[in-house]
């Protein structure tokens, strides 16, 4: 038996015998499919999860065709949808946030602070600057005027609420007046400093609270952002505890939880795996290492002994975290009126532009009460439409004037044919890209002040991201570039000035000029 034949065997026995995240290890999560209590919830609406991955690629998903242990996801693929033409419409993580809770594209941003640098007239060059403004409606604040409990759980990156500011980084910029600065160096394990993290824990969960979550836990940024090295680890077990800990104390009627990961995020996950502490927390040091996943350790030597590559045991890492969570669902009798919609919140290799390897992401959906499983799709999404999808089944009413991009996806649920959109559009910094199911239009255009010879970024942000793909992507620097995705997915040939395409060039440029002319700013000689 080859290696290959051995690896597939293992994972098809795996799910054969109903075992999810490192099955054998202690506390680890188990399928609970004809085992499930009866649950006092109501089925005419769904608990809604949504289970949110920090720059994850393809091919950490064994669903996606990849030699990695990950039966969770799997199992979702298995039992509901696998997208393969699902998108962000950025490639950043605040910018791509702000569309999955709003359903609005990120230039739509309403704070004071992203007024004030782009007024109308100006072109917008949205990254980690669009941020949730004070009273905003979004995901959370509409289901709940319609009856659910609503709960976050982990990363949160759209900006902190400082009076008539919105702000991201608490470190270097306060979330409000009773935030404590910590020093660099300080050990979080010293009672006197997890007490000020427990604090400044509660400021920040506090800050959630206000955009309609009625439950606030492990609320973090990026780990690296703290400048804290002993702080610079991904916690997945505190993340995964509150996530299951508010399923617990909301079982009993519909819910809706926006799960939060870290996870595969810098620091590197398998750093983390291998010698982070995981008492140490953003929210205090903890008196004990909590037992809701198995140990880190054991999860590697389990991935070994399975014959998977160890290198790949952080991808395992992350699929125990949901496996977790789905048999906790089962063991409440609720996995049937449970959506789920797991999907990262950009690719990394092209990250900070809109290529497709920055924005192309992976994306997972199950709902057995209404979803037949085991379907592959292809239409095009954007997590735009979740706000929207989420909506439509909850039967919950969109307030006035929160208007929305997206279009529920309610009837690629229900497999009827045909397709919701035409065409997706995408920005970041000074680019602007439309997409339709074969063809990919990406348009670069500078303001006036960057207007000379000098070689450009598409945006400010992570240029050293920007530089991988400034290799691997040819026309970088051309300001149309017509990609045919049918053949070249990864976009290295520029179809725009071969005079063959100019019919396929004008359509699409016309596709996305009509997009632009939606929003109150300029983009080059489109909204002229």
């Amino acid at each position: 038996m080859t290696q290959s034949e051995k690896t597939t065997l293992n994972r098809r026995e795996m799910l054969k015998r109903g075992i999810v995240g490192a099955a054998s290890l202690a506390g680890s999560a188990f399928h609970a499919k004809g085992t499930q209590r009866a649950s006092a919830q109501s089925t005419n609406r769904p608990n809604i999860i949504i289970f949110h991955t920090d720059d994850q690629n393809y091919d950490s998903l064994g669903c996606y065709g990849n030699d990695v242990l990950t039966p969770n996801s799997d199992s979702l693929a298995e039992g509901g949808i696998r997208f393969d033409r699902a998108y962000t419409p950025t490639g950043v993580c605040t910018a791509s946030r702000y569309a999955l809770v709003t359903g609005q594209y990120p230039s739509r941003c309403r704070t004071e602070a992203f007024h004030r640098r782009f007024p109308p007239g100006v072109m917008t060059e949205p990254a980690f600057n669009t941020h949730l403004a004070p009273g905003q409606d979004c995901i959370a604040s509409v289901l709940k005027t319609a009856g659910y409990d609503t709960g976050f759980v982990g990363k949160w990156d759209l900006g902190a609420f400082d009076g008539d500011r919105m702000q991201k980084y608490p470190r270097t910029k306060q979330w409000g007046g009773s935030w404590r600065e910590l020093d660099d160096n300080a050990d979080p394990s010293d009672p006197a400093v997890s007490a000020v993290l427990e604090h400044n824990h509660t400021v920040m969960s506090e800050c959630v609270k206000r955009f309609g979550f009625d439950y606030a836990e492990a609320v973090q940024n990026n780990p690296e952002s703290w400048g804290n090295r002993l702080m610079n680890y991904h916690n997945p077990e505190w993340i995964t505890q509150a996530a299951v800990d508010f399923i617990d104390r909301k079982r009993d009627k519909p819910f809706f939880l926006y799960l939060n990961h870290t996870l595969h995020h810098i620091p590197h996950p398998q750093e983390s795996l291998l010698i982070g502490d995981p008492r140490m927390t953003l929210g205090g040091y903890l008196d004990r290492i909590p037992d809701i996943m198995p140990p880190r350790r054991e999860i590697f030597d389990h991935v070994v002994r399975e014959g998977y590559r160890p290198e790949t045991a952080w991808c395992t890492w992350m699929d125990v975290a949901l496996g977790v969570l789905l048999k906790r669902l089962a063991e409440h009798g609720i996995s049937d009126n449970t959506l789920i919609i797991y999907f990262s919140d950009n690719n990394v290799p092209a990250k900070c532009t809109i290529y497709e390897d920055g924005i192309r992401v992976p994306m997972l959906l199950r709902y057995p009460a209404l979803v037949k499983g085991g379907r592959r799709s292809k239409q095009l999404v954007q997590n735009i439409d979740f706000a929207p999808t989420v909506f439509d089944l909850a039967g919950a009413e969109i307030p006035a004037g929160m208007n929305m991009d997206g279009i529920s996806m309610k009837p690629l649920m229900h497999g009827e044919d045909g397709k919701i959109h035409d065409e997706l559009f995408f920005e970041i910094g000074w680019t602007r890209a439309c997409c339709t199911e074969r063809w990919k239009y990406l348009a670069v255009r500078y303001p006036e002040n960057m207007q000379d010879d000098k070689p450009k970024w598409h945006s400010n942000a992570l240029t050293n991201h920007q530089h991988h793909a400034l290799l691997w992507h040819p026309a970088f620097h051309y300001p149309d570039q017509l990609y045919d995705l049918d053949i070249d997915p990864h976009e290295v040939v520029n179809y725009s000035t071969n005079s063959q395409y100019s019919g396929t060039l004008n359509d699409m440029k016309g596709r996305l000029r009509r997009w632009l002319k939606t929003f109150d700013n300029p983009f080059g000689e489109f909204t002229g």
